[in-house]
C-alpha cells in the first residue's frame, strides 16, 4: 500500500492574499491522482512545481465558484495543445458542473479550434449536495457533505488505502462540518480570516474555540487570508499548520 500523499498547489483566498495562489490540491491516492478544485492558477502551479496534466486521473470541484474552477479553460487549453492527452478525464462536482465548466471555456475560447482538436473524452459525474458516504467514484471511495458557504457547496472525505482525507471547501461553522471532521484521519480545511467574519468562512478563532475536534488529526489550512498563517504561529494547535504553496505532505 502506497502512503498517500498531498501536493498544495494552490493555499489562497479569492484575492491571493501574501500572493498565495488560488485554490488546488493534487491528492496521489492508491486509486490514481486527483485534482481537487481548479482556481485561476492552477496551470502556473502545475508548472512551477514540475507535474503534466497527464498524470492526471479525474478531477473534483467543491464548488461552483470562480477562485475554485477558473483555471478550467486554460488546464483544458493545455491538455489539448501542450500535453496532447488522449485519455479518458473524469471531472466530479455538484449539479451544475458540467454546464458551468461548457460554458466557460466557451466563453474564453468561443472562436477557437479547440473544440475540434479534444482528443479526449470529459466525462462529467454529478454529485447531489447531500451527505452520502462510500460513494463508488471509479473505485475510489467517497463522502459527501453538504457546507454553509454556497448551493453547491460539497466536503468530501476520500478513502486511500484506509486513511480518510477530508476537504471543507469553502465553508463556515456548521454540524457537517463537524462530521465531516469526525469522518477524517487528515483534514485541509480552509481558514479566511482571523476573527469571526460572518457565516460563509472560518476563522482562526472558530477553529480554535472547537480545538478539541481536531485532536489526534493532522489539519493543514488553506484559502488562507490576511493574518491567519501568522495567529497560528503566534497560538499553535496542536497538528494544525497554514499550509504552503508547493507544499508537500504524507497524508
Amino acid at each position: 500500500m502506497k502512503q498517500a500523499k498531498i501536493h498544495f498547489l494552490g493555499t489562497g483566498d479569492a484575492w491571493h492574499t501574501g500572493g498565495r495562489f488560488h485554490q488546488a490540491l493534487l491528492l496521489r491516492l492508491d486509486a490514481g491522482v486527483v485534482l481537487v478544485d481548479a482556481g485561476s492558477t492552477v496551470c502556473l502551479a502545475l508548472d512551477r512545481d514540475g507535474i503534466g496534466t497527464a498524470e492526471l486521473d479525474r478531477i473534483f470541484i467543491t464548488h461552483l465558484h470562480g477562485d475554485h474552477i477558473a483555471g478550467w479553460p486554460f488546464l483544458l487549453l493545455r491538455m489539448v495543445y501542450r500535453d496532447g492527452r488522449i485519455r479518458p478525464l473524469k471531472i466530479s462536482g455538484p449539479p451544475g458542473t458540467r454546464e458551468t465548466f461548457e460554458s466557460l471555456a466557451r466563453l474564453c475560447y468561443s472562436d477557437s479550434s479547440l473544440w475540434e482538436k479534444i482528443a479526449f473524452e470529459i466525462i462529467y459525474e454529478e454529485l447531489p449536495v447531500e451527505e452520502r458516504s462510500g460513494i463508488d467514484c471509479g473505485g475510489l471511495l467517497v463522502d459527501t457533505f453538504p457546507l454553509a458557504h454556497h448551493p453547491t457547496s460539497l466536503g468530501l472525505v476520500f478513502d486511500s488505502g484506509g486513511t480518510r482525507i477530508g476537504i471543507s471547501g469553502d465553508t463556515g461553522w456548521c454540524p457537517a462540518l463537524e462530521r465531516l471532521v469526525a469522518a477524517s484521519d487528515t483534514l485541509i480545511i480552509e481558514c479566511t480570516t482571523v476573527e469571526r467574519a460572518g457565516a460563509k468562512h472560518l476563522s482562526f478563532e472558530e477553529l480554535r474555540s472547537h480545538s478539541g475536534l481536531f485532536e489526534g488529526r493532522k489539519t493543514f489550512l488553506v484559502h488562507l487570508g490576511a493574518g491567519v498563517a501568522g495567529a497560528l504561529s503566534g497560538e499553535p494547535i496542536e497538528g494544525m499548520e497554514a499550509a504552503d504553496d508547493g507544499q508537500v505532505v504524507v497524508a
